[in-house]
């Protein structure tokens, strides 16, 4: 029987054991580490791309999921104490969770359909995780991880606007209502419609649109890594981390309303300090003071409860610095790279089999949509196009878009119509900005639902040609437009489906005989739809390798007591005679998804503006 260090008398059996187990050589566990972490890179190597390159293009919204891991890996060393004080127990048994994860990681990139989507990858990612844990160290090692191991899988991951866009709607109200509120207590003229606040000083106005960048997400989701990660370090019962978590989300609401009560009150002097840099600026002034106020409420949150005096154990332990196993993991550790090479290898020829491409190529669009005509058979175009802040845009998702007014021999009093495309390619599951939406955000109230209008484009002519569409096995119609700058005369492919449009009816409390109507369609890979639904079944299929689709819509306002009530009627005639002049141009501008269906790469240098 060993004694320990210090020890006079011989051990128990738990501190032998504890005492146990097989130290190796440095090298040994960085080459182990080196060939786990790569293999388990290229086995996951799509949903690393994703994450990388939505934090590198949405830095503001995602960049934090470049700091969690860091902040997992500071866990873990705050941790290594009680981790290190027993061997490490590697168990086969893990093998089980790690073949789960991968098994849900491959559903959520090859089917069913319905499951091909980066939130069930991430799933399959981090149970793998979970699995790699047991597997290498145990499951003693994993209670004790299991906060890191957590807090990773809870901040690590980016989340698809499908599922965040309905909750930044919602902190776009809550922020928008409550500065509206603030500013009333201080004595301003202040009006709210939607997510507009408007301040009245002096006979003039000051409009401050509340967007999606000023919904307080980001400063939501990074209170909550910060409140979780303060609450684990500075509290040591777990109702009290729970409730400081809790209350982490009324100040980081409540912070918000209070930026947006500063945007307001600067955009009386410079509406530019509504947008743009200044606005990022303020948000992150406006963190100084929450951090503060946090703080307190963490100390608050500790006076809760009196900490009996704890005694502390001074002397020194012995042995438990090392990581040590027991049995050896280095089985374990070539059963696991095997296996994440052959999933690597295995769905790199499935992915092939299945023609399946999960990262999808922008395809560049072949003109700017600035070259659609100014005069669309009848219509002419009324005024400058309308220009948004940089926040508008932001919001908006794209640079690629045009928004005009298009009157009947250029007199608006014959007719108008707002017409607005906006172009997109190379996105991740992206959510269309649609009426429904964002107009009720702007203060209006739509009427009853939305429904399809059928646009026949009955004079548009258009010829049968030898190519199918591999989507819907229907074949593509072809016709004839002139180059509006060249006038060279040449074939434009249409997309494949009937047009209709999403129509839907807005009026306003302020004008209750107005009528705003809205009706959209999409043109996706070649073909047309009317739902923001089926976009997603379309640009994003997962047998193409490219993907774009294009937002078409138009609007026009209406007084029942001028137009009466049979203003639908007025606007399918406008709205389909209008069409019928915009698509050869449009289509010019797009993509020819018939050529790149047959392998035609598009020209990655076309045109970005």
């Amino acid at each position: 029987m060993t004694t320990l260090a210090g020890q006079s008398g011989p051990t128990t059996s738990e501190e032998q054991n504890a005492s146990s187990g097989r130290v190796f050589e440095p090298w040994i566990l960085l080459v182990c580490l080196a060939g786990l972490t790569g293999a388990l890179c290229w086995a996951f190597s799509d949903f690393f791309r994703v994450e990388i390159y939505i934090a590198t293009s949405q830095p503001s919204d995602w960049g934090h999921v470049f700091v969690v891991p860091v902040i997992a890996a500071w866990f873990v060393w705050l941790l290594r104490d009680e981790l290190l004080e027993r061997p490490m127990r590697p168990t086969w048994v893990g093998l089980i969770i790690v073949l789960l994860g991968i098994l849900i990681y491959v559903t959520g990139m090859m089917g069913p359909k319905q499951l091909i989507h980066h939130l069930v990858r991430s799933a399959g990612v981090f149970t793998t995780l979970f699995g790699l844990i047991v597997t290498l160290l145990g499951w003693r090692s994993f209670k004790v991880l299991r906060f890191p191991f957590f807090y990773l899988c809870a901040f690590g991951v980016v989340i698809s606007d499908r599922i965040m866009t309905p909750v930044t709607y919602q902190l776009q109200d809550i922020s928008a209502k409550g500065a509206w509120v603030v500013l009333k207590l201080m004595g301003f003229d202040t009006d709210l419609s939607g997510n507009t606040l408007t301040l009245f000083e002096n006979g003039q106005s000051f409009p401050l649109n509340v967007a999606e960048a000023c919904s307080g997400m980001r400063m939501l989701v990074a209170f909550l890594a910060l409140g979780t990660a303060m609450a684990y370090v500075g509290l040591s019962r777990g109702w009290q981390r729970t409730l400081l978590i809790i209350l982490g989300v009324p100040v980081a609401i409540f912070v918000n309303v209070l930026r947006v009560v500063t945007l307001g009150l600067l955009s009386r002097y410079d509406s530019n300090f509504a947008a743009g840099d200044f606005h990022t600026f303020i948000g992150l002034v406006w963190l100084v003071p929450a951090f503060i106020v946090f703080i307190m409420l963490m100390w608050a949150v500790r006076q809760l409860v009196i900490e009996a005096p704890q005694q502390i154990d001074s002397a020194p332990r012995e042995g438990v610095r090392s990581l040590r196993f027991t049995p050896s993991p280095l089985p374990l550790v070539g059963a696991l790279v095997g296996i994440f090479t052959a999933t690597a290898v295995a769905q790199g020829i499935g992915m092939r089999a299945l023609n399946g491409f999960l990262a999808k190529k922008p395809v560049p669009l072949r003109a700017s949509l600035d070259t659609v005509p100014a005069t669309l058979g009848q219509w002419e175009q009324v005024g400058d196009e309308r220009e948004y802040d940089a926040a508008v845009i932001e919001s908006l998702g794209t640079t690629q878009f045009i928004d005009r007014i298009y009157a009947l021999d250029g007199d608006p009093q014959q007719g108008a119509l707002m017409l607005h495309i906006a172009y997109y390619s190379g996105t991740i599951d992206e959510i269309p900005h649609i009426p429904e939406r964002c107009w009720d955000a702007a203060g209006m109230d739509q009427l009853g639902s939305s429904s399809r209008l059928p646009i026949p484009l009955a004079g548009l002519s258009r010829e049968s040609t030898d190519k199918v569409n591999q989507g819907s096995g229907r074949p593509y119609m072809a016709t004839g437009v002139t180059h509006p700058v060249t006038g060279v005369e040449q074939s434009v492919m249409l997309p494949v489906g009937d047009i209709e449009l999403m129509t839907s009816i807005f009026t306003t409390q302020q004008q209750a005989d107005a009528r705003r109507v809205a009706g959209y369609f999409f043109i996706a890979n070649g073909r047309s739809c009317a739902s923001s639904y089926d976009v997603r079944s379309l640009a994003f299929d997962w047998t193409q390798e490219y993907a774009y689709y294009c937002k078409v819509q138009v609007s026009a306002a209406y007084l029942t007591t001028r137009d009466g009530d049979d203003f639908m009627t007025t606007f399918s005639h406008d709205a389909d005679d209008l069409l019928e002049n915009l698509m050869p141009h449009l289509m010019r501008s797009l993509p020819d998804w018939s050529e790149i269906e047959v392998g035609d790469s598009p020209d990655q240098g076309g045109s970005s503006t």
